[in-house]
């Protein structure tokens, strides 16, 4: 009885995953970290980093928790109380099939709409894959083929650029190791020409994808690579405030 009533006093353990993720060119240049909190199962956060002490990414969205697909995005940048300062919102309408994005201050102030058309299920490709690597496909699990759209947000001198590229087909899933851990890789067509995504074989979460499309205006192709994965808020909390411990203000 008295193991029972320590044990119901003692929290649980807060294992919300915290992935590290490195985008690169397919040659290992224009290293930028990406840190995804699966924070609920309608809920993720990232924040994107080249550098400490420099501007970061803070993007988080609400997912269908039975599907993962996202309903809507908030992009923004990391303050440096931790906190997210949002400058473009996301949103699903039309049952999906319709993306609007507002950003609320484009060039010389003036804020700018834009709409696209889509065939969920998608994915916003600048977003990093966070949204499939917080709610993995189910088809993973059996090893089935599965697709979905790929909308990009370019920024340009302008303004943005708002485009569907297409249908992503993945494909051929076959059961290997990935440096060392059960994995299963897919061919991957279509919307980002051809590549490979390699997948965890018991959890379903994105260890890599090798694609030639890159998804920021600075890069030529696109890898991304799971580093390494921590658990819970306090450890996304932490990596928040990293970023700006011991940096100098921002007037000197």
């Amino acid at each position: 009885m008295l193991s029972l009533l320590i044990a119901a006093a003692v929290p649980a353990a807060d294992m919300r995953p915290v992935h590290h993720y490195r985008r690169t060119n397919g040659d290992g240049s224009e290293v930028e970290d990406i840190h995804v909190f699966v924070e609920a199962p309608d809920r993720v956060a990232m924040m994107k980093e080249k550098s400490r002490c420099t501007n970061a990414a803070y993007v988080t969205a609400k997912l269908d928790p039975m599907t993962g697909q996202a309903m809507g995005l908030a992009g923004g940048r990391l303050t440096r109380e931790g906190t997210q300062q949002v400058f473009a919102r996301l949103f699903a309408e039309d049952g999906g099939k319709r993306i609007v994005a507002q950003v609320e201050t484009g060039p010389r102030g003036v804020p700018l709409t834009y709409e696209l058309a889509v065939r969920p299920p998608w994915h916003i490709y600048d977003f990093d894959f966070a949204d499939m690597i917080a709610h993995p496909p189910e088809a993973i699990g059996v090893r089935a083929g599965f697709s979905f759209d790929l909308p990009l947000i370019l920024s340009t001198g302008d303004g943005f650029a708002f485009s569907n590229r297409g249908r992503m087909v993945l494909q051929g899933a076959k059961r290997l190791r990935h440096f060392g851990s059960p994995a299963i890789r897919y061919r991957a067509s279509g919307a980002a020409g051809r590549g490979t995504m390699w997948f965890d074989a018991r959890s379903g979460v994105l260890l890599e994808a090798r694609l030639p499309l890159a998804n920021h205006g600075e890069y030529r192709d696109f890898r991304l690579r799971l580093i390494r994965t921590h658990y819970g808020e306090a450890a996304w909390k932490a990596k928040l405030a990293d970023h700006w411990r011991g940096c100098p203000d921002a007037d000197d």
